[in-house]
């Protein structure tokens, strides 16, 4: 009983989460394609360990100190009915061509523990891998126009 009832209030959590990626969504959109990391990308999300998948989003907001941090807000479907967002600040380096990134986040222990993230963002393309205890996969997702 305690197990599910710590899972419907995750999945409430994660809703809620949504309804403020929504906001976040909108906003990117109407503002249209930004340069770097920044602004709205969409794509997919690919376990390596367990095949499982799902769409995936996520806007990127501006540099936030001088360290070259964004904050990465994600939002993610999974199994076809489930869906939730989150956040994660990842630092950014800028190169010639690309930017790469490095960021984690902490999760509940039954949902993996600690993510940690790398990628890189070249043009219209940005993909990454996630890392966690249960968990490894990637993600591939483009520019929104």
């Amino acid at each position: 009983m305690i197990r599910f009832l710590s899972l419907a209030l995750a999945v409430i959590c994660l809703s809620s989460c949504s309804m403020s990626f929504n906001r976040e969504w909108r906003a990117a959109r109407r503002d249209g394609p930004k340069s770097g990391v920044e602004g709205a990308w969409q794509g997919t999300w690919k376990s390596d360990v367990n095949g499982h998948h799902g769409s995936l989003r996520c806007v990127v907001g501006p540099v936030k100190n001088k360290e070259g941090n964004h904050s990465f807000h994600y939002h993610a479907t999974w199994a076809r009915i489930f869906s939730g967002a989150y956040r994660a600040d990842h630092r950014v380096t800028v190169k010639k061509d690309s930017s790469t990134f490095t960021g984690q986040h902490d999760m509940p222990d039954w949902a993996g523990g600690r993510y940690t993230y790398c990628g890189t963002v070249k043009g219209d393309s940005f993909s990454a891998c996630y890392q966690c205890a249960k968990d490894k996969g990637t993600f591939e997702m483009k520019r929104v126009r």
